[in-house]
């Protein structure tokens, strides 16, 4: 069965035996068979498929050479390969290269750095969305004025406050996320697009939640909800780590100093000028990550034969399903109220007092269940959620040198290859720890084992 055969429905049987991951086990506290893993933490990293892996391997060992720098075999395959990355992308998020560019980045973070860096020394403010990850707000920070708008008690975006900061500000961009890592709420970044064009400011989507679950479609630079920039990784879309890209205007682009200037950004180089090159030669420094590009391009191929649509109605109907669910766990509590429809597949919670790094590690050693659980790296996001305002004497005391814990959730987080039945897993360890049955005094954890017994770590 090959992926365009699943084009009504994905075919999950196949779609997890294209993953090694969902083979793996682990020996858990309190059982003498091992576990299978049930991977819950898409939202930070998801894992290689074989056709991605092979990929990346069947160049390492084939064509391994640096790109555009060469008339030898190895190099002129390698330049075919790494130049098509672009083509890739660019039809993936239905851009057209005729005013745009797109640059390669070693992650996400870098690519929205980048955005905040060509976008410095023009007039105005940055917006940035109190949902952000750190990667989209930090930088403008470093680079720029910025002012925050808000979001609503059921976590969604306060579309209100965004138009009225438009209106009584200079504002030159607004940051935003395509979906966040916290709520999986979906954004309207062509609504928030329209409205920043309106009043005259670009928009730029960090979109590395977004890029393995839905369409992205950036419409042409002339459509009123054109998206400006946008930036994504690999990483989270079934790709290796350490690629990732930024899709930006030309216009800016190449009228900004280099990111990180140095070899293959320039055309020429005398002893007392330079000429430098256009994008995206000319914001790509150094030799480029070009194994993991190449992985890059063939993780949204392999998307695009599954198709979109697919993933995200398995998506939505998984969701659906575990938000269901999760109301028999006494004590739970849901951060945001957004239904399944309108977030992607991530949910993150509380259960009654009991912290959340105990919940993590009682799934893990007991139950082999990766969450994530913390923060998020959205931590204003995560104290309003929480109905906290004690930020300011938070950093007053971690900047004291005083060591407590901050507080945060727990996250689970779908991918392509998660099922109903690890959901009835999750629920079914979750209402164990909210009845305090938990095996291991996690005072003392026991170290953790793999399927071959070898010691991988304790604590």
């Amino acid at each position: 069965m090959s992926l365009q055969s699943t084009r009504k429905m994905l075919d999950i049987e196949y779609i997890r035996n294209e993953f090694p991951i969902t083979e793996k086990c682990f020996q858990v506290y309190g059982s003498t068979e091992p576990r299978r893993l049930i991977y819950l933490d898409h939202g930070a990293s998801t894992h290689p498929c074989s056709t991605v892996l092979n990929k990346y391997i069947d160049f390492i060992k084939n064509y391994y050479s640096n790109v555009h720098r060469g008339k030898h075999y190895l190099s002129m395959i390698s330049t075919e390969l790494f130049d098509r990355v672009y083509e890739t992308i660019f039809s993936y998020i239905h851009a057209t290269r005729d005013d745009n560019a797109i640059v390669l980045t070693a992650n996400t973070t870098s690519a929205l750095d980048m955005t905040a860096w060509l976008m410095k020394d023009h007039e105005g403010l940055t917006l940035v969305s109190l949902m952000e990850h750190h990667s989209n707000d930090l930088p403008h920070r470093h680079r720029s004025e910025v002012k925050h708008f808000g979001v609503n008690p059921d976590g969604t975006l306060d579309m209100n406050d965004l138009e009225h900061k438009l209106k009584t500000n200079k504002v030159k961009l607004v940051a935003v996320t395509g979906a966040s890592n916290v709520t999986g709420f979906i954004t309207d970044i062509h609504k928030i697009a329209e409205l920043a064009h309106n009043h005259g400011a670009r928009i730029l989507v960090d979109a590395a939640q977004l890029l393995a679950h839905k369409e992205i479609d950036v419409l042409p630079n002339n459509a009123p909800g054109h998206i400006d920039f946008l930036a994504a990784a690999g990483h989270k879309a079934y790709a290796p780590f350490g690629s990732a890209f930024l899709f930006g205007p030309r216009d800016v682009l190449d009228t900004v100093q280099p990111y990180v200037p140095g070899g293959g950004t320039v055309m020429y180089v005398s002893e007392h000028d330079y000429i430098y090159a256009s994008s995206p030669d000319r914001h790509q420094g150094g030799t480029p990550n070009i194994a993991g590009a190449i992985a890059l391009a063939e993780s949204l191929n392999f998307l695009s034969a599954a198709g979109l649509e697919n993933i995200r109605t398995h998506e939505v109907e998984l969701t659906s399903y575990a938000l269901q669910r999760l109301k028999e766990v006494p004590d739970i509590r849901l951060l945001g109220d957004i239904p399944a429809e309108n977030r992607l597949g991530v949910i993150t919670f509380n259960i009654g007092d009991i912290s959340n790094g105990l919940v993590a590690d009682i799934l893990n050693h007991e139950a082999a269940i990766a969450t994530r659980n913390g923060r998020f790296c959205a931590h204003p996001y995560v104290s309003y959620l929480l109905g906290r305002n004690d930020s300011e004497d938070i950093i007053t005391r971690l900047r004291s040198g005083e060591k407590f814990d901050i507080g945060g959730a727990v996250r689970i987080s779908f991918g392509i290859f998660n099922t109903e039945s690890e959901v009835d897993d999750v629920v079914e360890n979750l209402k164990m720890i909210a009845e305090r049955r938990w095996k291991a005094n996690y005072d003392d954890t026991s170290a953790y084992f793999d399927c071959k017994g070898v010691q991988l770590s304790s604590s």
